[in-house]
This record gives C-alpha cells, sequence and structure tokens, in this order.
C-alpha cells in the first residue's frame, strides 16, 4: 500500500488529483484490487500520459518507445508471454548484467523482485503508457498487427524535448493536433455536453460506491444483488 499511496502523493503534487480522489481510489484498490496507477486511470481522475509524465519528471525515470526501433527476440525470451501480462511489463534490451524494462508503475518493487528473480538480471525500470505496453503485448507476444495513433505521439515528442516537462490535458492534445491555440477550439455541443455530464456522473458515483464499501455501510454481495433485482424489475 505504500507504493499506491507514493504515487498518489506524486499526483497530489503536480495538482492533479485531489485527497478525495487519493482516498477513493484506494478504497476502490483495497475492495477490488489492481494497481493504483490503473484504478485512477480507470476511474477517469487521470489519464495515463499525465500519470506517466508525472512519473518520468519526479523520478527522473526515462521514457522508451516500445516500437522503433522493433524489441529483438532474444530480449523478448528472457521473460515469458504470462509473465509480462500478469506484471503489465515488457523486457526491451539487456546490458552488462541488466534487463531495461518498459513499466506503467517503475515503483511496483513486487514485479520488479518477481523479474529479477526469474531472470537472474538486474533491473533497470523504464517508462511506457499503459496502451503502449498493451500494444506492445499483443505485436511482441499475441503476434497481432497493432495500428499505433498520433496522440501517442505527441506524448513521445514531448518527454524528448529539453527543460522541464509540461503536463499536458486532452484540450491541449486537442489543439496541438489541430495546430491551433487552445482558445480556438469549438465548445461541446448540446449532445457532447450531456454525454460529458453522464460521464462525471458515473465517475462520481463510481467513487462514492468503493467509499461506502471501505466504509461498510453496504456489501459488495448487498451492491450485486441491488443491481440484479433492478434489471429484473423486482
Amino acid at each position: 500500500m505504500a507504493e499506491a499511496k507514493k504515487i498518489g502523493e506524486l499526483l497530489k503534487e503536480a495538482g492533479l488529483i485531489d485527497d478525495f480522489q487519493i482516498q477513493s481510489a484506494l478504497s476502490h484498490q483495497r475492495n477490488w484490487g489492481g494497481k493504483m496507477g490503473a484504478i485512477l486511470i480507470e476511474m477517469e481522475f487521470i489519464r495515463e500520459d499525465d500519470l506517466a509524465r508525472v512519473i518520468a519528471e519526479k523520478l527522473h525515470i526515462p521514457y522508451i518507445n516500445l516500437f522503433e526501433p522493433e524489441i529483438p527476440e532474444a530480449v523478448l525470451k528472457t521473460i515469458k508471454a504470462d509473465v509480462a501480462k500478469k506484471y503489465h511489463v515488457i523486457p526491451v534490451k539487456k546490458e552488462a548484467g541488466s534487463l531495461v524494462l518498459a513499466m506503467l508503475d517503475p515503483l511496483d518493487i513486487e514485479a520488479i523482485d518477481a523479474i529479477r528473480f526469474a531472470t537472474g538480471l538486474n533491473i533497470k525500470p523504464s517508462l511506457a503508457l499503459d496502451s503502449e505496453i498493451r500494444d506492445a503485448i499483443k505485436k511482441y507476444y499475441d503476434h497481432e498487427e497493432v495500428v499505433r495513433k498520433q496522440a501517442k505521439t505527441l506524448f513521445h515528442q514531448k518527454t524528448q524535448s529539453p527543460g522541464k516537462m509540461e503536463i499536458i490535458r486532452g484540450s491541449d492534445l486537442i489543439a496541438e493536433k489541430s495546430g491551433e491555440p487552445e482558445a480556438a477550439s469549438p465548445h461541446l455541443s448540446k449532445d457532447d455536453s450531456e454525454l460529458q455530464t453522464l460521464m462525471d456522473a458515473r465517475v462520481r458515483l463510481d467513487a462514492l460506491v468503493s467509499v461506502l464499501i471501505e466504509k461498510k455501510m453496504i456489501t459488495r454481495e448487498e451492491l450485486t444483488s441491488m443491481i440484479y433485482q433492478k434489471k429484473m424489475g423486482l
């Protein structure tokens, strides 16, 4: 749990989440399991590139490209497919008795220790986006065709630029992609606005449910029963 709190503290220091969101995510983790970073993304408290950017800046951990150049087969074989999927990591290269390992969460000591034990190599954590690791697993281990998206390239360009790293939010990505300043972005339509309102309400509801379960005001079994009865019209 100390690892989860540290990620939360980093994000709070960067002004991306608040105490309520941290506690909601921790409640969700205690009740449902999962990694703190992935939970914050799933609950839509933070975007995955925001999370990666903060880790890269605060912990001075390098970002690494998983697709250019392609990772050699000999390196991929250092970790079996089921291990890569379990810990959500990709081996990138071997160097002098060490293995460079791409991770969304370079603070995941459990994963680092397990892979160090399995490979007999020292582990050098590096950073990659959650979606990039998923795509890399599909490409290198499942041998599926993967099409990369432009939005991810914007993150790569920003992390490779010198100087202090700047947090990029969704509106920044839209403005940069169109080549126009943020102020020139069109307003949301009525339908888009209503959809955003519904999405925001869902996020707040998910957070509230996690807190209620944590405070033992309702159990998962009771919640499941209520949902079932609602669907059946009971």
